[in-house]
């Protein structure tokens, strides 16, 4: 069970595309479908998705549920409306230094399939974002590991000497 002591920084992240809260919709959904994410992390400045975070400050996330919540359904111009009109603003976000665990019951609890990873120390530089394939990546290492474990068998539970089975219906 040692997978679930882990903490975010020791399973990763992933790296989504950034950009600036100025940037248009339909800007975020051409680079969300050629890198294939479902999100973007909107940045204050100039968002240039060097990815080291530096002097860019995270304003938001857009992600597909946004897409569809706050511009397909409104039926809203992708051409001309900015990520910062329909974006989640002030995101809540993870540390690398949190537990795997705690990320596990947090995104079931809340709901989320994207979260902001950033630094709380050092000017709480950008990292990256987990998502729920990252910690469906985790869980299912997690259920190798336990299938790899050797198991003692109570002599009543063994069947492995039982090589026929006679299910009736004849012959």
């Amino acid at each position: 069970m040692r997978r679930l002591t882990r903490t975010i920084e020791e399973i990763g992240w992933t790296d989504v595309p950034r950009l600036p809260a100025s940037a248009t919709v339909a800007a975020a959904l051409e680079l969300m479908r050629r890198q294939a994410h479902d999100s973007v992390l909107v940045l204050r400045g100039d968002g240039d998705g060097d990815g080291d975070g530096a002097g860019e400050a995270l304003v938001g996330i857009f992600t597909s549920r946004d897409v569809m919540t706050r511009v397909a359904a409104p039926r809203r111009d992708v051409a001309t409306v900015t990520l910062a009109e329909v974006m989640t603003p002030a995101p809540r976000t993870l540390a690398p230094s949190d537990p795997v665990a705690f990320a596990i019951n947090w995104m079931a609890i809340e709901g989320f399939r994207n979260v902001p990873v950033v630094e709380r120390e050092g000017g709480g530089r950008v990292r990256g974002v987990l998502t729920v394939w990252d910690v469906m990546r985790q869980i299912s290492s997690l259920f190798d590991e336990i299938d790899a474990t050797p198991r003692d068998v109570a002599p009543q539970d063994d069947i492995s000497g039982v090589t026929t089975v006679d299910l009736g219906g004849g012959a």
